[in-house]
C-alpha cells in the first residue's frame, strides 16, 4: 500500500511537471486569455490570429491545445510568424530612367528595422518608402524586414533601359502637383491615368482620360516632347495636337492669378463655345474650367455689351479705338535638320485704348515656339515677341508655309511665316532675289529673280540640280520647273521666271532648291500678283482720248440737231405754197 502511494505521488509530480514544459501552440477555435509572464505581447490569443513577440503563458482555461481538451494551470509558449512584406514598386517591368526610381512597400505588422539591397550591392536602412537610383540592365532588389524575433524578405527583378523611351519635361518636372513619370514604367505609360501638369503661378492641366505617352505623331523616335508642345503660361494654356494627337483629351484647366471680376474662355482667341468649354469655379483669381478637346485656351473679361469693338461717339458706327501693328509682316527662315533659330517680331499699340493681345500659329505649330502667346499693351506701348525656331532631325526638307494669327479687340492680323527645311549636311546653299522692280507682276507676265549658288564642299566643278517653284499661300504649287547647272566655287545667274496667265491675284512665294547626291539646300522669297496699273503718261493719254471722244461726240450731236431743224422749216415752206394752190383754184 505504502509503496502505491509513493507510486501515485510520483506520477502526479510527474503531470504537473510534464505540464510546464514548454510546447508548440495550435489555435483551433477557443479564445485564450493569460497572464504574460515573458515577451512584450498583450491581449487575447484569439483563433488563428495573433500579434506580438514570441512569448510565454501561464494559462487556466478550458479549450483545445492540439486538439486536445485540457483544463487547469498550464504553461507553454509559441512563435509568432515572421514580418510579410510586400512590394508595390518597382515592378517586375520595365523603367526608362535609373533616377529616383520608386520603392514602395507594405508590411502587414510593426517591425523594429527595414532595409534593402539591390543587386550584390551594400545594405541599406530606410523607415519608409523611399527613392534609389541605378543603371541601366537587368536588376533584382530585396526587402527586409525584422521583428526582431525573425527576419523576413521580398524580392522584385526589373530593367532599367534609358534608351527605350524619353519623356522630356524639365518644365513641369517637380513643379505642383505634376505627374512623376519617371516613377512609371513602360508598360505603365501606355495607359497612364490621372496626369497632371502644372506651372506654378501659372496653371495647370489634370487630364480626365488616360494616355498613352508613347503614342504621339511619331511613334517610332520613342520621345516625347511635353515641353516643347505644351505650353502653360500667363493666362494661357495651349497643346499642339498636331503633334501630340494623344493628348487631346478631356481635361480641367486651371489659370492662375487672374484680375478679372467675371471672366469669361476663349478658345483660340475667341468665345469658347459651351459643348467644348464648361466653366467649374472663378475665386482668388484662380480660373477653373473643363474642355472636351484640346486647343489654345485663355480667359479675358465677360464685357457688359458684345458688340465685339470698342466704339466712341454716336451716330453711325463709331471709331474703333483698337488697333495695332506687327512687325515684320511677313517671316522668311531656313532652318536645317535638327537646326533651331530665334526670330523677333515687334507688337505695338496704336489705338488709344487698352489691348488683350493674344497669339496663335497655325499649320506650323511643329516649327514655332512663342514665348508669350497672351499679353496686354497700354497706348503706345510695344512688346518683342521671342519666336524659337525648330526642325527636327527627321523633318523632311520642303518648303513650310504657315501664319502666325494676332488678335486683339475685334482685329485680327495674319504674319506669313515661310520656312524652308534643308537637308543636313549639304554640300551646297542657295540665294535667290527678286529686285525691287520686279515684287509685283501681272498675270501671264515674268519675275526676274537673281540667283546665286554657293559650293561649299565639293572639290571640284560639279553639276547641280536648281528647281524653281512657285507657291501660293496654302503652299499650293502654281508652276515649276528645273535646271542643271555647273558650280566650282560659286555662281550667279538671272533666271526669267514665266507667270500663268490663268494666276489669280494675291502674294506667292518663289521657292528654289539646289540638289547635289540627295542633299537639298533652299531659298524663297515673296512676290504679289496685281492687277495691271497705268503710267502716268498713259492716263494722259487716256484722259486726252476721253476729252476729245466728248468733244467730237457732242460736235456730231450739234450737228444732227442743227440738220434736223433745218430740214423741218423747208417742209413747213412746203405744205403752205400747197395750201395756197388750192385756195386759188377753188376760186
Amino acid at each position: 500500500m505504502r509503496k502505491l502511494f509513493i507510486f501515485l505521488i510520483w506520477g502526479i509530480f510527474i503531470t504537473f511537471f510534464i505540464s510546464l514544459i514548454s510546447a508548440s501552440l495550435e489555435i483551433n477555435s477557443s479564445n485564450y486569455s493569460g497572464y504574460i509572464t515573458q515577451g512584450s505581447s498583450s491581449g487575447n490569443i484569439t483563433a488563428d490570429n495573433y500579434s506580438g513577440d514570441s512569448a510565454s503563458f501561464y494559462q487556466q482555461a478550458v479549450g483545445y491545445l492540439n486538439d486536445l481538451l485540457f483544463s487547469g494551470i498550464h504553461g507553454f509558449s509559441f512563435q509568432v510568424a515572421a514580418p510579410t512584406a510586400s512590394i508595390i514598386k518597382p515592378e517586375n517591368e520595365t523603367y526608362f530612367t535609373g533616377t529616383n526610381l520608386e520603392l514602395n512597400f507594405t508590411l502587414d505588422s510593426s517591425v523594429n528595422k527595414i532595409w534593402y539591397k539591390l543587386d550584390s550591392g551594400a545594405n541599406t536602412t530606410i523607415s519608409g518608402n523611399t527613392t534609389f537610383n541605378t543603371t541601366n540592365g537587368l536588376h533584382t532588389l530585396y526587402l527586409f524586414a525584422n521583428d526582431s524575433q525573425e527576419i523576413n524578405y521580398k524580392n522584385v527583378v526589373f530593367t532599367v533601359n534609358t534608351t527605350r523611351f524619353t519623356i522630356n519635361y524639365n518644365n513641369y518636372a517637380g513643379n505642383g502637383s505634376t505627374t512623376n513619370f519617371n516613377a512609371s514604367s513602360y508598360e505603365d505609360i501606355q495607359n497612364l491615368s490621372d496626369i497632371v501638369l502644372e506651372k506654378s503661378g501659372k496653371g495647370k492641366i489634370s487630364f480626365n482620360q488616360p494616355i498613352n505617352l508613347t503614342n504621339d505623331s511619331n511613334y517610332s523616335n520613342n520621345i516625347i516632347e511635353i515641353d516643347s508642345y505644351i505650353n502653360i503660361s500667363s493666362n494661357f494654356i495651349d497643346i499642339n495636337t498636331t503633334i501630340l494627337p494623344n493628348f487631346n483629351k478631356s481635361a480641367t484647366l486651371s489659370i492662375y492669378n487672374l484680375a478679372f471680376t467675371n471672366p469669361r474662355i476663349l478658345r483660340d482667341g475667341s468665345v469658347c463655345p459651351s459643348e467644348i468649354c464648361t466653366e467649374v469655379s472663378y475665386s482668388a483669381g484662380v480660373f477653373i474650367f473643363n474642355v472636351t478637346q484640346f486647343s489654345t485656351y485663355s480667359a479675358e473679361e465677360t464685357p457688359t455689351s458684345e458688340s465685339g469693338e470698342t466704339n466712341t461717339g454716336g451716330g453711325g458706327g463709331g471709331t474703333t479705338t483698337g488697333k495695332f501693328e506687327v512687325i515684320p509682316e511677313e517671316l522668311h527662315i531656313t532652318l536645317k535638320q535638327g537646326e533651331t533659330k530665334e526670330r523677333e517680331m515687334t507688337i505695338r499699340n496704336t489705338g488709344s485704348s487698352l489691348l488683350k493681345v493674344y497669339i496663335a500659329e497655325t499649320k506650323l505649330k511643329e516649327f514655332i515656339r512663342i514665348n508669350s502667346n497672351s499679353f496686354s499693351l497700354n497706348p503706345g506701348e510695344s512688346k518683342i515677341i521671342v519666336l524659337d525656331f525648330l526642325a527636327k532631325e527627321d523633318t523632311n526638307p520642303l518648303l513650310y508655309i504657315g501664319k502666325l494669327i494676332v488678335k486683339a479687340d475685334g482685329i485680327e492680323k495674319e504674319i506669313i511665316v515661310v520656312i524652308g527645311v534643308e537637308s543636313k549636311g549639304s554640300l551646297f546653299d542657295v540665294e535667290a532675289k527678286i529686285p525691287s522692280g520686279y515684287q509685283k507682276v501681272f498675270p501671264g507676265k515674268d519675275i526676274i529673280a537673281d540667283i546665286k549658288v554657293y559650293n561649299f564642299g565639293a572639290k571640284e566643278a560639279v553639276d547641280v540640280k536648281i528647281e524653281y517653284m512657285i507657291k501660293e499661300k496654302e503652299n499650293n504649287t502654281i508652276t515649276t520647273f528645273s535646271d542643271t547647272v555647273a558650280v566650282e566655287t560659286q555662281t550667279s545667274f538671272t533666271k526669267t521666271i514665266p507667270i500663268p496667265e490663268n494666276t489669280a491675284l494675291g502674294r506667292y512665294i518663289l521657292y528654289v532648291t539646289v540638289t547635289y547626291n540627295g542633299k537639298i539646300a533652299s531659298s524663297s522669297v515673296s512676290f504679289d500678283v496685281v492687277e495691271p496699273e497705268v503710267s502716268q503718261r498713259e492716263k494722259l493719254y487716256i484722259v486726252i482720248i476721253v476729252v476729245l471722244s466728248v468733244i467730237i461726240s457732242f460736235t456730231v450731236y450739234l450737228i444732227i440737231i442743227h440738220q434736223r431743224r433745218v430740214h423741218g422749216k423747208i417742209s413747213g415752206k412746203k405744205i403752205v405754197q400747197r395750201m395756197d394752190l388750192r385756195k386759188i383754184m377753188r376760186k
